[in-house]
C-alpha cells in the first residue's frame, strides 16, 4: 500500500491529482502489486505452509483467483457479450455444486473482500442454502463484516420469505446506525439491502419493507428521504444480479425496452 506521507507527496506533484488519468494509473498499479504480493504470498504458503495453509492456498486457486474471477465479479459481467456470459455462468454453477460447505466457509473465515466476493456468487450460483446460517452470523453479528453488499446479492437469489425476514431485522439494527456523511465509508449496506428488501418483497408478494418506509420509519430516519424514489436503481441491478447468477441474460428486460 503507498504510505499516506508518499501519497500526499505525489499528490503535490503537478498532474498527480486524484482526479487525473496519471494518478488513476498509479492507483491501478497499486492494486496490481498488492494482487501480485498477496498472489505470492498464497503460493508460497500453498507450497510450504501447514496442511491448513495448503488447504486454504488451494481453495483460494481454485475458487477466487480462478481466470481473474473475483476481478470479473465485480459487475463488469453484466456488460459482456451474451456467448462470454453464459461461459462464467457455467463455471459458476460447476464451482458452486463441487464446492463443499466446508469449503465455502474456510474462504469466508480468511476475511478477503476477494474471497467474499466469490463465495457468496457460488451462494448465489448454486442457491447454497447451507450458508444462510453463516451469512445470518455475519449480518446479524456485534460487529458489521464489511461485506453485507456481497451478501445481499446471495440473499436475493435464495429468494424465501426466511431470506427477507434475514434483511428486514438485518436493517431493523442497522437503520438505528448513524449514516456517515459518504456512504461508501459506511462498514454497513443500508441502501443495498432495502433495495433487495423491495425487490424479495415484489418477488414474493410480501411487505417486509413497508413499516420500515412508513411516513416518519426508521428509513426516512437514517436516509433523510421519503419514498423509495432512490432505492428504484438498486431494486433494478438486484434484479439483474439474480438473473446473471439464474444462468439468465441480466439485461433481457432493459434490451426489451
Amino acid at each position: 500500500m503507498v504510505s499516506k506521507r508518499y501519497g500526499g507527496f505525489l499528490r503535490q506533484k503537478r498532474g498527480w491529482y486524484p482526479e487525473s488519468r496519471l494518478w488513476a494509473a498509479a492507483r491501478m498499479a497499486q492494486v496490481d502489486l498488492t494482487g501480485l504480493r498477496d498472489y505470492t504470498a498464497t503460493f508460497l504458503r500453498g507450497r510450504i505452509g501447514s496442511r491448513e495453509d495448503r488447504y486454504r492456498a488451494r481453495l483460494i486457486r481454485r475458487y477466487v483467483g480462478h481466470g481473474g474471477r473475483y476481478l470479473n465479479l465485480r459487475g463488469g459481467v453484466l456488460g459482456w457479450p451474451r456467448p462470454r456470459q453464459r461461459l462464467i455462468q457455467y463455471r459458476l454453477r460447476r464451482s458452486a455444486r463441487r464446492a463443499t460447505t466446508r469449503d465455502l466457509t474456510t474462504l469466508l473465515d480468511t476475511g478477503g473482500w476477494r474471497e467474499h466476493l466469490a463465495v457468496t456468487w457460488l451462494i448465489a450460483a448454486g442457491r447454497r442454502a447451507d450458508l444462510r446460517d453463516r451469512i445470518a452470523q455475519d449480518l446479524l453479528g456485534d460487529a458489521p463484516c464489511g461485506y453485507g453488499w456481497d451478501y445481499c446479492t446471495a440473499l436475493a437469489r435464495l429468494g424465501t420469505d426466511q431470506d427477507a425476514g434475514l434483511l428486514r431485522r438485518y436493517l431493523d439494527q442497522a437503520l438505528l446506525v448513524p449514516r456517515p456523511a459518504d456512504e461508501s465509508d459506511d462498514p454497513q449496506c443500508q441502501r443495498q439491502a432495502m433495495g433487495t428488501l423491495l425487490y424479495l418483497d415484489e418477488v414474493l408478494g410480501t411487505g417486509y419493507a413497508r413499516p420500515l418506509l412508513a411516513l416518519g420509519g426508521l428509513w426516512e430516519q437514517w436516509s433523510g428521504e421519503e419514498g423509495t424514489n432512490s432505492l428504484g436503481a438498486v431494486r433494478e441491478n438486484v434484479a439483474q444480479l439474480v438473473a446473471f447468477a439464474a444462468g439468465k441474460d441480466p439485461l433481457a428486460g432493459v434490451r426489451a425496452r
